[in-house]
């Protein structure tokens, strides 16, 4: 049986903000909705909570399974599906009661096959408060329906793919799913670009739906099994273009500015004693990029072109300057 909306839920020890996102997804007014929830394991109540609402629900399926990480979740959330787009909440957010009909309404009414919209940042502390944010404000495409291989900057806007619809069949049919790497650590990233990179018909929304959830960051900062996580999603991204040669040739350079943005954000979250051990692979993938022919000097600002030369070819420098810039 198809429905118009299937919600794709991953949820792992989320109990203390679970209530909340299930009574917001619960109440949606868009009725032909089916919500699909994949508890990975969890080691808290979370398996309760979702039983619970289940049981009143029935437009909710709850899967449990052993934990094998968010990638993996949301694959069998995408299989189990059936609707016509695809939704994705995370279980420590929530949205507003017309979020799934607003999107609806706007990727139905022109066969986009993603639409994406701006969303709230959200704090519960010191008291609850939502503040739009509009991710999207670079671009004058709004409302319109466009191709992103004719406007890839787009694709330099942060993954965010809770924030839209994706049309199921146009998912299956380009093999566009999530890396299963371990964990839950950008595989939000790979996917995000491959809608991107293949989708024909993309629409942006000025409004927002989805409230982010700022506070309730399990800092990666310090974990040395999470360092070298966003390397690992590029690499599939590279793989995914290495397969599809005509995708390889439109979008290898806008592949490569990506990855130099988010390994420099990353870099610069770090703990200093990983720096260094990141910067060298930083190096190394950069290298590679520049010898494959990827790097398009014209998507860089000239402070970010200066700054990875730097890092490519006067590594050890660049790590001491960036030491002394951060005591």
């Amino acid at each position: 049986m198809s429905v118009k909306v299937s919600v794709l839920m991953p949820a792992c020890n989320v109990e203390k903000f679970l209530p909340e996102c299930m009574d917001s997804i619960v109440s949606q007014t868009l009725q032909d909705i089916e919500i699909i929830c994949v508890d990975d394991g969890s080691r808290d109540s979370t398996g309760e909570i979702l039983n619970r609402y289940a049981a009143s629900c029935p437009k909710l399926r709850v899967i449990h399974k052993e934990n094998t990480g968010y990638g993996h979740s949301m694959n069998v959330a995408l299989d189990a599906a059936c609707g016509e787009y695809i939704g994705i909440l995370e279980t420590d957010d929530f949205v507003d009661p017309d979020a799934f009909e607003k999107l609806y309404e706007a990727a139905a009414g022109c066969g986009a096959d993603v639409v994406k919209a701006n969303y709230y940042t959200y704090v519960s502390q010191p008291e609850p408060k939502s503040t739009y944010f509009e991710v999207l404000g670079d671009y004058d495409l709004y409302d319109t329906v466009f191709c992103p291989q004719d406007h890839q900057e787009v694709m330099k806007v942060r993954a965010s793919i809770w924030s839209g619809l994706y049309r199921r069949e146009f998912l299956i049919g380009n093999g566009i799913r999530f890396s299963e790497t371990p964990g839950a650590s950008f595989q939000d990233t790979g996917f995000a670009f491959k809608v991107w990179a293949c989708a024909k018909r993309a629409m942006l929304l000025r409004d927002a739906y989805l409230h982010y959830r700022t506070d309730n960051s399990a800092s990666s900062v310090k974990n040395m099994s999470k360092v070298f996580c966003i390397c690992d999603e590029y690499d599939a991204i590279r793989a995914f273009l290495d397969e599809r040669p005509e995708k390889d040739a439109a979008f290898s350079a806008i592949a490569a500015y990506n990855r130099y943005e988010q390994y420099r954000w990353n870099l610069d979250r770090l703990v200093p004693e990983l720096k260094w051990r990141f910067l060298r692979r930083m190096k190394k993938d950069m290298l590679a990029e520049e010898r494959a022919g990827h790097l398009d000097r014209s998507l860089f600002m000239d402070f970010q072109w200066d700054r990875l030369q730097a890092i490519m070819h006067r590594t050890l420098r660049y790590y001491i300057r960036l030491r002394k810039e951060q005591r």
